[in-house]
């Protein structure tokens, strides 16, 4: 063994952690990064200083307290070796990280994290040369394994809410079990990427995830999309295998279900009971081996309540029933997600991410948002292009029924018995002035701007009405 002296073993040190074609960061307890390399430096495209001393929250819009692997290797005291993540760069360029994260214990107590990031240029052409000589092996698996170009991972699915991060893992850990599956959650809440996410973490992965909407099959095509046909079956006809026969050793997504007319759900539930099909016109029977899930955007006790799910349909597609609230019900991600949206869009639109006002803060944690998330994602554009180049998005940035909706929301109860008609009107009046005044932490101007009145107009009624 060649003798080192301490000054070169911290020279000697130095330069593997500096050159090695490996990303390290290390955390403290508080979360804050107390050391980054220059290759995690280049993989994240931050300088090394300028993220010494930053909370990785800092760093990582996209990411919350529960779905950062480093804060929960931390938290756990549990090693999370060689995890699969997708990271998007500034450019909107997505690539592969292979992160391995370690709990530093001393003498008992937790006092930071240390993260080990790879991408492909880590393994050279080791995976190419794999790939090229042996089609069978570890190497070509895990390209196929890992299709995140084609379908949603449970980490694209974006939330800090607690409930709802307990829902994600409870929905992987029953991915691997081959049962169907029945979502419900209003539009816009997300059930497509739950859904995917559920196939790429099942057993069935390296086969096919077939979606539909049931609502945009006509219904005189319904059986023929489902089961497929046989050429001569009715005129025009050929010989095309359904929507199940696509799916056959994989999974088959059936959106907004509560569409189907009730006769074709009885032969659905049939069909998932015996495991075969027979097409349009067919005469032989063909056998399926699909895992089955399905979404509606009503409640599914109302749906049957109401006579447009059958009941025996709803227990067939149990045992798990996943129920992803509305947005308007996690105000957290409203604020989380709000800050995700707006660095992604400004870097698609190459414009400076602008700050965001407390006002319209406000205003997106009353509003109702009917269209959930993809309704925030699209305000967020829409603002964007209207405050182009922007430091800060304020209440005329955003879109005008959208404030207007957060003021006849607000709640307005009167005893029809003991006022008159003009009494209600100015009290409804006086409440919006209130409320307006509120979001706007009592600045006239900006209170203007919302209720869509004159500075000076809203200025005399504030004195009229004695509104403090």
């Amino acid at each position: 063994m060649i003798p080192i002296d301490k000054a070169d073993s911290d020279f000697l040190y130095n330069n593997i952690i500096e050159n090695i074609d490996i990303g390290i960061r290390v955390i403290d307890k508080d979360g804050k990064i107390v050391y980054c390399n220059e290759k995690a430096g280049e993989i994240f495209e931050i300088h090394p200083t300028k993220a010494v001393g930053k909370h990785l929250l800092d760093l990582h819009d996209e990411l919350g307290e529960y779905t950062s692997t480093l804060l929960k290797c931390m938290r756990s005291r549990i090693r999370i070796k060689n995890k699969t993540k997708v990271h998007f760069k500034s450019n909107g360029e997505s690539i592969y990280l292979v992160v391995t994260n370690i709990p530093i214990i001393e003498k008992g107590n937790i006092i930071g994290a240390i993260e080990y990031v790879k991408t492909k240029d880590s393994f050279g052409d080791l995976l190419d040369r794999i790939s090229k000589t042996d089609t069978n092996s570890l190497g070509s698996k895990l390209i196929k394994v890992l299709p995140r170009n084609k379908y949603y991972g449970f980490e694209d699915f974006l939330t800090i809410e607690k409930d709802l991060i307990g829902l994600l893992e409870k929905a992987k850990k029953m991915a691997i079990l081959d049962y169907n599956v029945l979502i419900y959650g209003e539009t816009g809440t997300g059930k497509e990427i739950l859904s995917q996410s559920i196939h790429l973490n099942s057993k069935r992965n390296h086969n096919k995830f077939v979606a539909q909407n049931c609502a945009a099959i006509p219904e005189t095509l319904l059986e023929s999309i489902f089961f497929g046909t046989e050429a001569g079956s009715f005129t025009g006809a050929i010989t095309k295998p359904g929507l199940f026969e696509e799916a056959n050793g994989g999974t088959l997504l059936l959106d907004e279900l509560n569409s189907l007319p009730t006769y074709l759900q009885a032969k659905l539930l049939r069909v998932l009971e015996e495991k075969r099909i027979r097409r349009v016109g067919g005469k032989n029977d063909i056998d399926l081996n699909v895992r089955v899930i399905c979404t509606t955007n009503e409640k599914p006790e109302q749906l049957i309540k109401e006579g447009r799910l059958r009941e025996d349909l709803y227990y067939r597609l149990g045992p798990i029933y996943l129920n992803i609230p509305p947005l308007r019900e996690r105000k957290s991600d409203i604020d989380y997600l709000t800050r995700v949206f707006m660095k992604r869009e400004s870097k698609a639109l190459k414009v400076l991410e602008p700050q965001v006002s407390v006002e319209v803060k406000k205003i997106f944690r009353d509003y109702h948002w009917p269209g959930n998330v993809r309704e925030l994602k699209n305000v967020i554009s829409l603002i964007l292009m209207d405050a182009y180049g922007a430091k800060q998005v304020e209440i005329e940035h955003i879109p005008e029924a959208m404030s207007r909706q957060v003021l006849v929301n607000s709640e307005i109860n009167f005893d029809l018995n003991e006022t008159t008609y003009q009494d209600r009107i100015n009290e409804f009046e006086r409440r919006i002035i209130k409320k307006a005044l509120e979001i706007t932490n009592g600045n006239v101007t900006e209170a203007s701007k919302l209720l869509g009145v004159k500075r000076q107009t809203l200025q005399y009624k504030i004195k009229k009405m004695s509104i403090e």
